[in-house]
């Protein structure tokens, strides 16, 4: 048993794997690469072993030979918000599924480092690359190399139109169903908490909410009142709490509020509240993310959904199609996810 143990414990290589079955290199490098005439009692007794002993073959000598790694990499901007942690986790679990693995690396919102990522994943041979968030330009450098590489990428809800592969939320959208939801409640005038602060879509929602407006028939000067403060980059209840004290100084407040994300709206009621007024009685406050404490909060919070299940599952199954060479590598391909307004008691 114990020399069993230490044949085992000696597996360095395929080679060292195939001589321990009594199998020719050949059969088990045709198993692991996933290629046809192998007889299946042989394929199943090959990764029953494998499991067993928890061999794992050299990834980079396997894509050295042309031989895809199950690597993919995957570049986020920052993972500081309860929403990019579930996104990483659906990511983790969807890749998973598919027998890849993800490399994972944050930008920390920096161009420079975003570029020096992306050829890291290509040294390291990376079967396909997904970025979220990307806050590339379109005429960045990196694309005339991208352009050269054979290894796919995909990216999700991109700051700029740049020419990859993308799936995005409709963001135009999510802001027509808020409006028009506040609008059928009686509302005609509109605070807008902190909207304008978010630099990566903050611009985008506000299109929306312009574009919503004018099919509603209602002014912008004269209905909305946008509020944020400089430089600031934490936008948590704390901020919501501060500018709702800032719009409650207002003597003729707009009583329909739209918050940049649901710790922005929470923190607003809580100042609504300190004022002697009632969600919803006096104000309709609407939220955006359907964080899990939108539910618990009081009243419980109408948000905005960004259905993150599809978004993230509907990127993992395009860079699988894309590695598989089922789809080409091109900026044409787009796929918009709709948004889900989820109408709770604050509205």
């Amino acid at each position: 048993m114990a020399d069993a143990k230490d044949e085992e414990s000696n597996i360095r290589s395929v080679g060292d794997f195939a001589k321990y079955l009594g199998l020719s290199r050949w059969t088990v490098s045709r198993i692991l690469n996933d290629h046809p005439g192998v007889h299946e009692d042989t394929r199943k007794r090959v990764i029953e072993e494998m499991n067993r002993i928890g061999f794992q073959p050299n990834m980079m000598a396997r894509s050295l030979k042309g031989a895809k790694t199950g690597l993919v990499g995957v570049c986020f901007q920052e993972i500081e918000s309860p929403l990019l942690a579930r996104k990483i986790s659906i990511l983790q679990e969807s890749l998973r599924s598919r027998g890849l693995r993800a490399v994972m690396e944050i930008t920390s919102g920096m161009v420079e480092a975003e570029r020096d990522i992306i050829s890291h994943f290509f040294s390291l041979r990376v079967d396909g690359v997904i970025l979220v968030g990307s806050e590339l330009q379109s005429d960045d450098a990196i694309f005339a190399r991208l352009s050269r590489e054979s290894i796919p990428v995909v990216t999700v809800d991109p700051v700029n139109d740049i020419p990859l592969p993308k799936v995005e939320l409709d963001r135009h959208q999510a802001m027509h169903l808020t409006l028009r939801h506040l609008h059928q409640r009686g509302h005609r005038k509109f605070g807008i908490l902190g909207l304008e602060s978010d630099p990566v879509y903050g611009a985008r929602r506000m299109e929306g909410l312009q574009q919503a407006a004018e099919k509603l028939g209602l002014d912008w000067e004269s209905s909305f009142l946008a509020l944020k403060k400089e430089n600031c980059t934490d936008w948590s209840y704390q901020y919501g709490y501060d500018l709702a004290q800032d719009l409650l100084q207002h003597e003729d407040a707009p009583r329909a509020l739209i918050a940049m994300n649901d710790r922005v709206a929470i923190g607003a009621m809580k100042a609504i509240r300190e004022w002697g007024f009632e969600v919803v009685k006096d104000f309709s406050v609407i939220g955006f993310d359907n964080l899990e404490i939108g539910q618990w909060s009081e009243p419980a919070l109408t948000t905005v959904g960004q259905n993150v299940n599809v978004l993230i599952k509907d990127a993992v199954e395009l860079i699988q199609e894309m590695i598989d060479g089922g789809v080409a590598a091109n900026g044409e391909i787009s796929r918009i996810v709709q948004p889900k307004l989820i109408v709770r008691s604050s509205s």
